[in-house]
């Protein structure tokens, strides 16, 4: 959708507030569970306002790649014109046009027949609702294009079709409509990437944090690289070149993976995010020889409105051992937890990352960024930012 937006189109949003109560079978081995309507309520709600910040983050996204003539994004909910729509006035005005023979041939459809299972006629009837939505879009707001994942190609493909049949019934202007269907995303093992998967990337900062977002991108494989910058950015297609040279360098940098994970944290949650989350990546795990590298300032800006930055009065820090500091601000972590990682080595302090081994060892004013930021990082992942007032 952002893709045609930029091209100066009008994208249009669809949330499926009234849809939901039949239920979808496409990619279904079974019915789908109803939900109370209290969830029902949450999730259009939820789905509405995600996709709403999506678009609009995108938007901007695309501006600071020199996008200028942006199509308007407007949303709306099938819910608003299924209200008005009886089911005798459906099935009268709308029903006579639509074929069961083809109805019958849809792969979603087919696939349920032949189960153990089958199928009601709630779901059967779901693309009939689907292909009404696209007419409804086509004659209200010239809507001509519906696209969506590959598993939608059936209900899709009845949209197009309906359109056409009431175009001429209802004496419209005989506009071509179009359905586009898009691959879904998966990993180089051909899984798909889902919320049953286990694998899950979500798109809401409380379930998938922007720092996590980066990171899932910098852990992929070195084959998934390049096609992910293709798929989920604006990047110019030389400038995607030269990443992937560079990349192929030397593997072992990540250099790939770290431009995707800003671009798609741009793109998802703002722009800057994506600075933020790679200033977050390369502090956690920076090594003692390559040192922190950043300043007060930077890292401050960073890690703002993230638990992991806290801020106590220098007194109650400089010449203060270090285990004790640990345990205030690691208020997870028992004194005893705490001794035995320093024994082992396991804690590093200030710019250079400097390893503790002394449970006796106090805080020391040189290990401070620029005299008033410390940081403790505990382990491999645990990170822990004191801005000294």
């Amino acid at each position: 959708m952002l893709h045609f937006g930029i091209r100066g189109h009008e994208m249009i949003g669809l949330i499926g507030g009234a849809t939901v109560e039949v239920g979808d079978p496409s990619g279904r081995d079974t019915e789908r569970a109803e939900l109370a309507d209290g969830e029902k309520n949450t999730n259009e709600s939820s789905i509405s306002k995600q996709m709403e910040r999506l678009l609009r983050n995108g938007i901007e996204y695309a501006r600071s790649k020199g996008y200028k003539d942006i199509g308007p994004l407007r949303m709306v909910n099938n819910a608003t014109w299924w209200k008005e729509m009886s089911f005798l006035g459906f099935m009268g005005t709308i029903g006579r046009h639509l074929r069961v023979q083809e109805m019958l041939k849809r792969q979603s459809v087919q696939r349920r027949i032949t189960s153990e299972v089958g199928i009601g006629y709630n779901e059967f009837t779901y693309q009939a609702l689907q292909a009404y939505d696209f007419f409804h879009l086509h004659k209200t707001f010239g809507c001509n294009i519906q696209f969506g994942g590959s598993d939608q190609y059936g209900n899709i493909a009845s949209g197009v079709d309906l359109t056409s049949r009431l175009q001429f019934a209802q004496n419209l202007p005989r506009i071509q409509t179009f359905g586009i269907t898009t691959p879904l995303l998966t990993t180089a093992t051909g899984e798909k990437l889902g919320k049953s998967a286990g694998n899950a990337v979500w798109l809401d900062p409380a379930l998938t944090s922007p720092f996590n977002l980066y990171q899932y991108f910098v852990r992929l494989p070195d084959v998934d690289v390049e096609k992910y910058l293709r798929i989920l950015t604006l990047l110019p297609l030389s400038e995607i070149a030269e990443i992937v040279t560079k990349h192929n360098e030397d593997p072992s940098l990540r250099i790939g993976q770290h431009a995707l994970g800003r671009e798609v944290t741009d793109f998802v949650h703002g722009l800057g995010f994506g600075d933020r989350a790679h200033i977050q990546s390369r502090i956690l795990y920076s090594t003692p020889s390559e040192g922190i590298g950043y300043s007060a300032d930077e890292i401050i800006d960073a890690f703002e409105n993230d638990s992991q930055l806290k801020e106590f009065p220098a007194t109650e820090v400089l010449e203060e051992r270090v285990v004790k500091v640990i345990q205030r601000v690691a208020s997870n972590r028992s004194m005893k937890s705490i001794r035995e990682l320093v024994n082992s080595g396991g804690v590093y302090v200030g710019p250079s990352l400097t390893r503790i081994n002394d449970v006796q060892a106090t805080v020391q004013p040189k290990w401070l960024i620029n005299g008033r930021l410390l940081i403790i990082r505990l382990g491999k992942a645990d990170l822990q930012i004191i801005n000294l007032k």
